[in-house]
């Protein structure tokens, strides 16, 4: 049906520092991380706090490939 009128859309808040200062996710720091034990995983953090995982073989070379640009 929608959203009744005068209903505000939610919408994410992003704050930038003029100074960045490293970010950490959960089990991965900053830089390129991957795992081959069993399925291989990539993990690549940047410094920004941008985070991508990729699962696979393939998905984890393209990550690679990708992080190293």
């Amino acid at each position: 049906m929608g959203e009744p009128k005068g209903a505000a859309r939610q919408g994410v808040v992003i704050a930038l520092r003029s100074d960045p200062q490293p970010v950490t996710v959960i089990g991965v720091t900053p830089g390129l991380q991957i795992s081959t034990r069993g399925v291989p995983v990539a993990d690549w953090l940047c410094a920004c706090g941008h985070h991508e995982r990729a699962r696979g073989k393939a998905a984890a070379a393209e990550l690679q490939a990708r992080a190293r640009a």
